[in-house]
């Protein structure tokens, strides 16, 4: 996960805090990752258990990478 926020470049878990810091709180799903992501901490410990969830789930289904930067090697999951 990739975030931009004011020229400022944010990857993984430290796109997520940020974008949980971000979020409106009003929803139930928004409360959720609010409480989830808000701390920096909890962030590197919970973002790569997701990915890792996330990747198996797209290889489970077939799918392939995303490849916007048009690399050779960018296979299958």
């Amino acid at each position: 996960m990739i975030l931009k926020v004011d020229d400022v470049i944010y990857y993984g878990s430290d796109a997520i805090n940020k974008l949980a810091k971000m979020s409106s709180r009003q929803g139930i799903v928004d409360r959720l990752a609010y409480w989830l992501f808000k701390s920096p901490t909890m962030a590197r410990l919970i973002y790569p258990l997701l990915a890792a969830c996330r990747n198996l789930l797209l290889k489970i289904l077939g799918k392939s990478r995303i490849n916007n930067l048009d690399l050779p090697d960018n296979k299958k999951f």
